[in-house]
């Protein structure tokens, strides 16, 4: 059975003072690669996922001060600039840390100086941390690939304080940002900034200096909300200050353990799309305030609440596919996985760019895997069942011909990059398996997707380099864990025999599953040894959970590439999630108390012919793959 797809980021200036020399160029290069993990709201309440750049675009950070008179001095130029740039290509942001400055007051001001440019209000420091600025304001221009690539003056205005010439003769960060963009080198890397100094002064040392309208608010905002807010899945609300101080401990406890928000992979590898894992500086914070007496602090540091778009997201689809009839879900008992067939009437082949999951009851379905049928297979296992679908667990039961992905609680629809897509073949079935966790009560789902294809002929996108995605897959077939075994290993490896884009990553286990680690090992040259790559690293594996993992920038990976899956699975009576209590030899198999170990691979490639001869190398790896199955007799 060929398992498919399974498918969360100034101080306060009382005077201007200090060591502030003249603007002048500095050759040495700034840092390097930067993890802006954090996601943070502007004055108004947007949410700017930092740890996200899908887009590819160049970003820009000026601190500013509300104060600072060579700050406020640079506004209107910031609102220039920000005319004269691509908004596509480059984010720009102020940024403003001051912890003694309210965030409405905050607000006020900007508008009063009509800044037009968002403004990310982080008293938290969570911004400085990273990159450390020395004064007010000073920019950081960050690639595409999040290097730093230009720190310092925005020009040359001001010689230092108290002497502002009447116009600038070299603009440092609009230069910067030119050339970046056209991926040409900074003349002048690094300039020694004017203003302020920066300060970190977070109030004073006393209980109050965290609360919950200033320090916790924002991270419930953009961490929380999208799940924990009225009449989503989440098993209450998040929404006020009541809703949250009352839980404080508890969210502490669940934070620190990494079981929410859920995000199973561990950071140190590429970037994924989406990532939810909450870095120690937040979960610092949440902790501390919970321990100071979770103060609720001043109305005027709340920040605007963020709003969450309702219908499609991505704007009207090409095609809604939906259920065709509302599927009741028990009241009580196991989680259940129906699949449920639905035609798709399109008119030619399409290269599908994006996929928008709208689930029909948001207090049920759990995660959504869509596979592509165009055998018919799954029709037949549907006319066999009286209710709409049928159920299955692990797999839709058939041999998919594709799949378009998959949903799950939290996560945000988006394009595949670079105009990538996947292969919807005229005449397929869309067979949609639906995860639902009951809730005490009978509910009713109807859920629908949004299709997104590209505009363009299947003919043209193929001739394309690197456009379409397709998948290839790991296993490791001989499962026989022993009962009691908390560390039962198994690993498995692939050598690419072609030069591939790695677009995403799908690790898959059951219920005995602990941990999984996926290494990309390059293949040594004349000038450097082979050099090894983490592709994902699941420490703590839970099955509720799972989730695609798209890297927030493909990578290529040459021919001669070894792939290793190393994973340990826990049949020890102190794993909670063991279906079999006392434990039992487990083995390999498709049912809910069998195991699995899976891992597929979402791939590109500069030439289509390649991914194809991927592809059937991978399916010919696969069939050779040794298969000691055991019977459930046996295995018991």
């Amino acid at each position: 059975m060929f398992l498919q797809s399974r498918i969360l980021l100034l101080f306060t200036a009382f005077l201007i003072l200090g060591s502030v020399r003249r603007a002048k160029a500095d050759n040495a290069p700034p840092d390097s690669e930067k993890r802006l993990a954090v996601p943070l709201l502007d004055l108004q309440g947007t949410i700017h996922e930092l740890g996200q750049n899908d887009e590819g675009a160049v970003r820009v950070f000026v601190f500013l001060s509300t104060e600072c008179p060579v700050s406020n001095s640079y506004l209107q130029p910031l609102n220039k600039l920000q005319q004269n740039i691509d908004t596509e290509k480059v984010h720009l942001f102020g940024v403003v840390t001051d912890a003694t400055v309210k965030r409405a007051e905050a607000a006020k001001h900007f508008e009063e100086f009509k800044l037009t440019l968002p403004v990310l209000f982080d008293p938290a420091g969570h911004l400085a941390a990273e990159l450390k600025p020395t004064h007010v304001p000073e920019a950081f221009v960050l690639n595409a690939s999040g290097s730093l690539v230009y720190r310092g003056a925005i020009d040359d205005t001001w010689g230092s304080v108290g002497r502002r010439r009447s116009g600038p003769s070299n603009h440092y960060l609009a230069d910067a940002i030119a050339a970046v963009l056209r991926g040409r080198p900074i003349a002048t890397p690094k300039t020694n900034p004017v203003g302020c100094l920066f300060e970190s002064f977070s109030g004073g040392g006393d209980d109050a200096a965290f609360t919950f309208n200033r320090d916790i608010a924002p991270i419930v905002y953009s961490r929380c909300l999208n799940c924990h807010r009225d009449g989503q899945v989440a098993p209450f609300a998040l929404e006020s200050y009541e809703q949250v101080a009352k839980r404080a401990d508890w969210i502490v406890s669940v934070t620190e353990d990494r079981i929410m928000p859920p995000w199973i992979p561990h950071p140190g590898h590429n970037t994924f799309v989406g990532e939810r894992w909450l870095t120690d500086r937040e979960l610092s914070l949440l902790k501390r305030w919970a321990e100071s007496g979770r103060a609720r602090g001043d109305e005027a540091d709340l920040p605007a609440r963020p709003e969450f778009a309702e219908g499609w997201r991505l704007g009207k689809p090409d095609l809604v596919v939906k259920m065709p009839k509302p599927f009741t879900v028990y009241a009580n008992g196991p989680d259940l996985f129906q699949n449920f067939v639905i035609p798709v009437n399109i008119p030619s082949d399409q290269m599908v760019a994006a996929i928008e999951f709208h689930p029909g009851n948001k207090r049920v379905v759990h995660h959504s895997v869509l596979f592509l049928d165009s055998n018919g297979v799954a029709r037949k296992l549907d006319r066999a069942t009286a209710e709409p679908g049928y159920s299955n667990f692990g797999g839709p039961g058939f041999a998919p011909t594709g799949a378009l992905g998959g949903w799950s609680v939290g996560n945000t629809p988006r394009r595949l990059p670079n105009g990538m897509g996947r292969y919807l073949k005229k005449g397929s079935d869309l067979v949609m398996q639906i995860h639902y966790h009951p809730t005490g009560k009978e509910e009713v789902d109807q859920s629908e997707v949004g299709l997104y294809f590209i505009k363009k002929p299947v003919e043209e996108t193929l001739k394309e380099p690197a456009k379409l995605v397709g998948s290839i897959w790991m296993a490791n077939y001989e499962m026989d864990i022993p009962a009691g075994e908390s560390n039962y290993s198994r690993t498995t490896t692939y050598t690419l025999p072609k030069d591939v884009i790695m677009v995403g990553v799908v690790p898959h286990m059951h219920l005995l599953g602990k941990s999984m680690k996926v290494i990309a090992t390059l293949p040594a040259n004349e000038n450097e040894d082979a050099i090894e790559k983490t592709l994902i690293d699941i420490r703590n594996w839970n099955y509720n959970w799972q989730d695609e993992y798209y890297y927030d920038r493909p990578f290529k990976l040459p021919a001669g590439t070894r792939l290793t899956i190393d994973a340990v699975f826990d049949n020890s009576a102190d794993n909670s999630m063991n279906p079999h209590s006392p434990p039992k030899r487990v083995t390999w198999g498709e049912e809910t108390d069998d195991e699995m170990l899976y891992c597929f691979f979402l791939l590109s490639a500069e030439k289509t012919e390649d991914l194809i001869h991927v592809i059937f190398h991978n399916l010919q790896h696969d069939a050779e793959q040794p298969r000691a199955r055991i019977s459930r007799a046996e295995g018991e």
